[in-house]
């Protein structure tokens, strides 16, 4: 019945693009079928990962990115954008998760993603690669991508067990941390701290300083932004050489 719903929403969902695309009368039944197969084999291919595993544990916050909810978001697949659907994203176990037509949670295939952009971040699917310190492969929020520098960020969730036991039930809960990743010169860099931020950077020290603290900028209150905030403001210096 659940793949009988599936096939239903694909068929309907077909013939509404085959229409937009051409309302002419005259194409022949050959034509139609043949489109319509193009079409639902496109977005059946979306849906054709494993259901989303969930967890046994009990469980005191959830792992995933921003909301556990799924949001509207877009995505691009096997080259193929979709402006408008519900995604979310699992920090623990990193992957992106698709909500069917029918309600079901399935994995997207890391393989097949090109870029998915949900809550205003941009993230995409980094394969392992020969450049000196490229970053383990994973999903990660590209940051910024200027003329110098391109900025990564991976965040990540990881579960530790509450020690609290009631009635010999153990809870389970999920920290989450983040990595940046600064590529410049053909090398990708590890940030991890204010430090090797400027030591990365390495010239403009003294502004760079100067601005950080003009801005209130702390990695350890807000490292994202403190570390986008410095880079894009390294990038403009440069500009002024």
């Amino acid at each position: 019945m659940k793949k009988l719903q599936i096939w239903l929403y694909l068929m309907v969902f077909g013939w509404q693009q085959l229409s937009a695309q051409d309302s002419s009368l005259q194409r022949s039944t050959e034509q139609y079928a043949a489109a319509y197969m193009d079409v639902a084999s496109v977005h059946a291919a979306l849906f054709s990962g494993n259901r989303e595993q969930q967890f046994v544990q009990t469980l005191i916050n959830h792992q995933y990115f921003k909301n556990q909810d799924f949001v509207n978001g877009r995505l691009s697949y096997n080259g193929i954008v979709y402006p408008d659907v519900s995604l979310r994203w699992d920090l623990y176990r990193d992957e992106l998760i698709i909500l069917s037509p029918a309600n079901y949670a399935i994995v997207l295939k890391s393989e097949n993603i090109d870029f998915a952009e949900i809550y205003g971040y941009h993230i995409l699917y980094l394969y392992p690669d020969n450049l000196s310190g490229y970053p383990p492969a994973g999903n990660y929020i590209r940051l910024y991508s200027g003329s110098d520098y391109f900025l990564l960020e991976k965040l990540t969730n990881t579960m530790y067990r509450d020690e609290n036991v009631q009635r010999n039930k153990f809870h389970y809960y999920f920290v989450l941390s983040s990595n940046f990743y600064l590529q410049k010169n053909g090398t990708y860099y590890k940030i991890s701290n204010r430090k090797s931020l400027l030591k990365t950077l390495d010239t403009h020290r003294k502004e760079l300083r100067r601005f950080i603290r003009s801005r209130d900028l702390s990695y350890k209150r807000d490292a994202e932004k403190m570390v986008l905030e410095t880079v894009k403001e390294h990038e403009k210096l440069n500009r002024h050489e």
